[in-house]
């Protein structure tokens, strides 16, 4: 009588349980991200002052997303180990948040992150800083292979020029739904008097249906006022994860990559 009840104790246990479970098994698909390692090699010239640097960098981003379509919320992470200086290293990181709607037609959303530097990393900084950058992003599916993107805002701190304010436009063009070309131009002013106007174009591909890897590969040029500018090429793995058997699927329900953050130049990302 005894091992009965308890049977039906566990019985009805599991009964009442299985809704819970089936409700985290949901909850849990709602999650992709994606993780992303490259090399970037840089010359940055301001004034007189000029340096080539190798900057490793790896980016992780986390998204869940509430609804489709509807509200989704996404986390970055970026670490970049700029060698600049001769036998010096410095450690660039930044993390920040977006929160956003997407639907079939495209998404509109709000960023802000906190992006900081330990050690000098001349030309760009001459020792440890911090910036606080804010944003609007959205993006425009204008057909099943060709995206417009539009982004601006400010940063905060005293790292570089207190204050500053930004706005970028592009697109991205799918070639085939595993080929991507993408570009975009972006205006960043400091308030100490130094703008920088910036291109960047970047080809990404995803050899294989059955492994969510894609290698991209790409150049950043930026114009600083009153003399100096940078050039960099790039190139990395991204591995994606979540619900997705092609490169635009990843990219139009996975992680945003086009966020509210500030990006002037040398691929530096506030």
């Amino acid at each position: 009588m005894v091992a009965k009840n308890r049977v039906a104790g566990l019985a009805l246990a599991c009964t009442l349980a299985f809704p819970a479970l089936a409700q985290a098994a949901q909850d849990l698909s709602g999650f992709s991200g994606l993780l992303s390692g490259g090399f970037i090699y840089a010359r940055t010239r301001a004034g007189k002052n000029v340096a080539d640097s190798d900057q490793y960098v790896g980016q992780g981003s986390l998204l869940y997303t509430f609804d489709d379509p509807g509200f989704a919320a996404q986390i970055d992470m970026t670490d970049d180990f700029y060698y600049g200086v001769k036998h010096e290293l410095a450690h660039i990181w930044s993390a920040g948040g977006s929160f956003f709607w997407r639907d079939g037609k495209g998404t509109i959303g709000l960023s802000g992150s906190y992006f900081a530097v330990d050690a000098p990393a001349d030309p760009l900084f001459s020792g440890k800083k911090s910036v606080e950058s804010y944003g609007i992003f959205g993006e425009y599916y204008v057909t099943h292979n060709f995206t417009l993107q539009a982004r601006g805002g400010g940063t905060e701190g005293g790292g570089v020029g207190l204050q500053t304010w930004y706005a970028a436009g592009g697109f991205t063009w799918y070639e085939d739904p595993d080929l991507a070309l993408h570009a975009e131009g972006n205006f960043t002013t400091f308030s100490s008097g130094k703008d920088w106007t910036g291109i960047e174009g970047t080809l990404e591909y995803l050899p294989f249906e059955s492994l969510p890897a894609s290698l991209y590969v790409g150049y950043d040029y930026a114009n600083i006022s009153h003399g100096g500018d940078s050039a960099a090429i790039f190139f990395g793995l991204t591995w994606h994860f979540g619900q997705g058997r092609s490169l635009v699927d990843y990219q139009r329900t996975g992680p945003i990559q086009w966020t509210g953050d500030a990006k002037p130049g040398a691929n530096l990302k506030f």
